[in-house]
Formats: structure tokens, C-alpha cells, sequence
């Protein structure tokens, strides 16, 4: 089994595209039952704007309106599951996505009230946005570059898809991003 990303292979994420083709490529022609994972943006990376968001702070958006079909890590990793231990899943690819397309500044709206946390973003032009990967996440300039081609596929709207491959190898529908939200509102939570 390979995880890979979606958008693998396609040119116009760059760099960021290629980089599970070798493991990809590798699995598929290892003569060994395979199947590749590519999870759209996960859930999860959301909790990198917590700090922001329990300061009242906006979170920093380098993908504009460009939209994501947010998956729950827990949904990959009960694909995974089912993949390895079900028969029928072998030879496959699957893109895996959320049951919406959401998008940064969206995301706020789709997140529980209930956890007091009351957050917004705020658009980072293409310099804003290397300096904060510079400064902020520590990129190189190559890294810097290869994550910005990456942004710029979401901001136009390469990563705007919804898939039923969650819903068809799980027999129930992908979690929302709403629904990962609820489950971790504690840590946007202000002290």
C-alpha cells in the first residue's frame, strides 16, 4: 500500500505533484497486491491555526477561495484498514475527499460554535505567503517554491473535487470537515 497525495502526477501542481510518483510507480510494479491512497488536505492541518485561533488571531490563508475536498485522517485510515484486509482493493487507486469541497475562509462557518472560538483568515498575497513559509514554517527557498505551486493549484481550483471512493470502500459517508471540527473544537478553545 502506498499513501500518496492527490493531485500525484498531474503538471500543474509541479514539483508537489511528482513527488509520490517514484513510491507510486514502485508499489504498482513490486508484483505484489497494491493500492494507492491519495487523500485530499487533511482535517488535521487545521490544527497548525489553533495558537492563532485561541489568540482571536486570523488564520493565515495561502489558497484563496480555492477549495479542498477536506478528508478526515480517520477516514484514511479506515480506508487503509479496509484495503489491507478486504479482498477487492487490490490493483486500485483511490482519491480520497471529504463529501464537500470547503475552502479556508469557509471553514470558520463549518466549525462548532459551541467551542467559544470565534476565528477568521486573512488572504496572504504569493510574497506574504513565502515569507511565511520562510519565516513562519521554516521553508528553503526551493521548499518555499514547490509549496506555492502546490497552493496555487487549490486557489484555482485544482483541488476542488469530491469523490465517493470513502462512501464506497466504508459503505457510509466521508466525515465532514464540521464533523472533525466538533470533534477537536477543544483545541481551539481559549484557555
Amino acid at each position: 500500500m502506498k499513501l500518496s497525495a492527490v493531485g500525484t502526477g498531474d503538471p500543474e501542481v509541479g514539483r508537489f505533484g511528482g513527488r509520490h510518483q517514484d513510491g507510486e510507480r514502485a508499489v504498482r510494479e513490486s508484483g505484489g497486491a497494491w493500492t494507492v491512497l491519495r487523500p485530499s488536505s487533511f482535517a488535521s492541518n487545521s490544527l497548525g491555526w489553533a495558537a492563532a485561533v485561541r489568540v482571536g488571531e486570523p488564520v493565515p490563508n495561502l489558497t484563496g477561495d480555492g477549495a479542498s475536498g477536506v478528508i478526515d485522517p480517520r477516514d484514511i485510515a479506515e480506508v487503509a484498514v479496509a484495503a489491507l484486509l478486504d479482498a477487492g482493493h487490490g490493483g486500485r487507486t483511490y482519491t480520497l475527499t471529504g463529501p464537500e469541497a470547503i475552502s479556508v475562509p469557509a471553514r470558520p462557518a463549518s466549525s462548532p460554535r459551541s467551542s467559544g472560538a470565534r476565528w477568521g483568515t486573512r488572504d496572504l498575497t504569493p510574497d506574504e505567503a513565502r515569507t511565511f513559509l520562510r519565516t513562519v514554517w521554516g521553508f528553503d527557498d526551493t521548499r518555499a517554491d514547490d509549496a506555492l505551486a502546490g497552493m496555487r493549484y487549490v486557489r484555482d481550483g485544482g483541488n476542488a473535487l469530491v469523490t465517493e471512493d470513502v462512501p464506497r470502500v466504508l459503505g457510509r459517508p466521508a466525515r465532514s470537515f464540521r464533523q472533525w471540527a466538533e470533534d477537536h473544537q477543544g483545541a481551539f478553545r481559549a484557555a
